[in-house]
């Protein structure tokens, strides 16, 4: 939904300073999900990226890159990576659905 909103944000060109890890949120079974962010750094300001990467290793070869993020001031530090693979991946699954849904209709 978060993305939804942001991306009527700025979109802006930061560089990947480093990866952090933090709390993400909401919690499993009583324990508290940690999560990784990129540390992006845009025009002197640090921000962090809401949707982080999954393993650290694969991560660490992308610090010192270029991205391309959505930044919506009313979400703090957080940025949007424009080129997200899982909201692809949804919208492939949702057309699809749609066009399987109108062509036994």
């Amino acid at each position: 939904l978060k993305y939804r909103v942001v991306l009527t944000g700025e979109r802006c060109k930061g560089k990947i300073t480093g990866i952090e890890e933090q709390r993400g949120g909401y919690a499993v079974g009583g324990v508290a999900v940690k999560k990784r962010a990129y540390l992006v750094k845009i025009s002197g300001k640090q921000y962090y990226t809401a949707h982080g990467c999954l393993f650290a290793s694969v991560g660490r070869k992308k610090v010192g890159k270029e991205i391309w993020v959505y930044r919506n001031e009313t979400y703090g530090r957080e940025v949007f990576q424009c080129r997200d693979v899982r909201i692809e991946a949804l919208s492939l699954i949702l057309f699809s659905a749609a066009v399987f849904c109108f062509s036994y209709a």
